[in-house]
């Protein structure tokens, strides 16, 4: 297929687009008219589904393996797909690794990890995606998805939540900054987005039905949905904001009224506990104590 494109088209860049989120965004995109590119890091076969199902629109797509994670990545996989696509008019950050861990037990290492995959990843994207909306004078959108759990605090989540909520922070500034540019700069912070299985069905749940204002699981095209429109011409007037696509899920009071533990969090506080305990443990062995 010919890489020449009309100026009329659009072109959109999503980071971990082989499943999930990623994908449900790209294919969305690719029905509003976008030609796309994702990146994936460890499934081929679902980035190659995400092109089959975009190119049956009659998009382009294209895909790269790329580790987001190490330094150098970043640019050189978004100046790729600028030369592929022909221009970038959306750029949204979404590859990341979705993990808990309590402060008892965290090493340096674990906090490396999510910095490296859920932070430096998306400032560094963004910033590739900008230079190129402003050197082709791309009035671009650039979309980061954070998480519902950078507004509302739970356990076992300092961290992830903490990098989330900063992001949301980090637009604010970036959406002032590439405003002179006119590129906007947006957050979506899903809720409870589940995965659904192989049939396509989603759960349902105690904690959804309970929990969840609007009773259900968010969907992939939920998030696509939401990204299309801060994509394009109908939020040209909206930047620096968190869009929450949460069924209600953050809103004030909710929490207070639960009777619904969600998951297993009874379970992890104990093992917690105990992987804290040996931890210390063995941090003390052999010093002595004044």
């Amino acid at each position: 297929m010919s890489n020449n494109i009309s100026d009329e088209r659009k072109c959109a860049m999503i980071t971990g687009g082989s499943r999930h989120i990623g994908r449900g965004i790209a294919v969305v995109l690719a029905e509003y008219g976008y030609d796309i590119a994702i990146t994936y890091a460890t499934s081929p076969d679902g980035a190659k589904e995400t092109q089959r199902q975009i190119e049956s629109l009659g998009r382009r797509c294209f895909i790269y393996e790329a580790h987001l994670e190490q330094p150098e990545t970043p640019e050189k996989v978004i100046n790729q797909a600028r030369k592929d696509l022909g221009r970038l008019d959306a750029m949204i950050c979404n590859a990341g690794k979705d993990t808990r861990n309590s402060v008892l037990t965290a090493t340096a290492e674990d906090l490396d990890y999510l910095y490296k995959n859920n932070l430096r990843n998306y400032f560094l994207c963004a910033g590739a995606a900008a230079r190129h909306m402003v050197n082709d004078k791309t009035e671009g959108s650039i979309i980061m998805i954070t998480s519902v759990r950078g507004q509302l605090p739970h356990p076992d989540d300092f961290y992830y939540g903490g990098i989330k909520a900063a992001m949301d922070r980090a637009c604010k500034s970036m959406a002032l900054e590439l405003s002179a540019y006119n590129i906007r700069v947006n957050c979506i912070a899903p809720g409870a987005v589940w995965k659904p299985d192989k049939d396509g069905n989603y759960p349902d749940t105690p904690f959804l039905r309970e929990s969840v204002p609007l009773h259900r699981s968010g969907y992939v095209k939920d998030i696509g949905e939401a990204a299309a429109f801060l994509a394009g011409e109908c939020s040209a007037y909206i930047t620096g904001t968190t869009l929450l696509v949460d069924g209600g899920l953050s809103l004030p009071g909710l929490w207070e009224q639960r009777d619904v533990i969600p998951w297993d969090w009874k379970q992890r506080q104990v093992r917690t506990y105990e992987k804290a305990m040996d931890i210390l443990k063995k941090s003390l062995e052999g010093q002595e104590w004044i």
